[in-house]
């Protein structure tokens, strides 16, 4: 198939609103056959292409309708022909305007595009892993931790110059990270990113050195560091149940895409 008629074949499928699943649902094939038409690697039989006028309110003259002169129909099929002679184990590579597909022998689909990477597994079922967020996510952390790394520092001079603080309010360089992974804790929902070493550490430092110095708490107070292995043991533990439990979602690509292209 000409990629002409395989341009046609996807504007067709979009002005009759069906994405590449529900097409192949009613033709009682798989999404990859689909697809295969529509990126011009593979030509519907005769049962297909009566299908899809019917379908699509057309007449097979419409519907295979090309200005391809009949030497360059030959020649793009003898191109198509030696690529698949190539290709020993059924697998195949390729790059276009919406990513890198990568497809295996079985029918699975791997493309990467600027949005993430899409998978496609070999039953037609479609994820996508979209890493955009989680380096959105990243910058805003190193950004609180920065800021809140400028604001200790000017803490720490500006009661040492006005109290004589210089040797307890080092303590103060503790926070910068506990915020930042407070902010990681949440909007990752894993409550292991919490800082619980700092944040004992500090507990431990503020009331022996700042609180309460004169009562001379350092003994007793070491017990708020067993903190630490409980803490991580019970999140550790609610996380993997959680995890364990989380039902995997499926999404589907076509129509992600698509509604970007429309809303475009």
């Amino acid at each position: 198939m000409n990629i002409e008629i395989a341009n046609k074949l996807v504007k067709l499928r979009k002005q009759n609103g069906l994405s590449q699943e529900e097409l192949a649902d009613k033709l009682g094939l798989s999404r990859q056959a689909v697809s295969k038409w529509e990126r011009a690697e593979a030509s519907p039989d005769t049962d297909n292409l009566i299908c899809l006028a019917k379908l699509y309110n057309i007449s097979l003259d419409e519907l295979l309708s090309t200005e391809d002169d009949v030497d360059t129909i030959v020649k793009e099929q003898v191109k198509k022909d030696n690529k698949e002679e190539v290709k020993e184990d059924k697998t195949a590579i390729h790059i276009d305007d919406e990513g890198l597909h990568a497809i295996d022998e079985d029918g699975s689909e791997v493309t990467i595009t600027k949005k993430g990477i899409h998978i496609t597994d070999k039953d037609g079922n479609r994820y996508i892993h979209d890493d955009s967020k989680k380096r959105k996510q990243r910058h805003i952390y190193y950004a609180i931790s920065s800021i809140c790394m400028a604001l200790a520092l000017l803490t720490y001079i500006l009661l040492g110059i006005l109290l004589n603080m210089w040797a307890t309010m080092w303590i103060v360089f503790f926070v910068p990270d506990i915020i930042a992974s407070t902010y990681k804790c949440i909007v990752n929902r894993e409550a292991h990113s919490f800082n619980m070493v700092f944040t004992t550490t500090l507990a431990f430092f503020l009331v022996c050195l700042v609180l309460l110095p004169e009562k001379n708490l350092w003994h007793p107070m070491w017990v708020v560091f067993l903190a630490i292995p409980v803490y991580y043991l019970v999140v550790g533990r609610i996380e993997t149940v959680l995890r364990d439990n989380k039902k995997e979602v499926i999404v589907d690509v076509d129509d992600d895409l698509e509604g970007e292209e429309e809303a475009k």
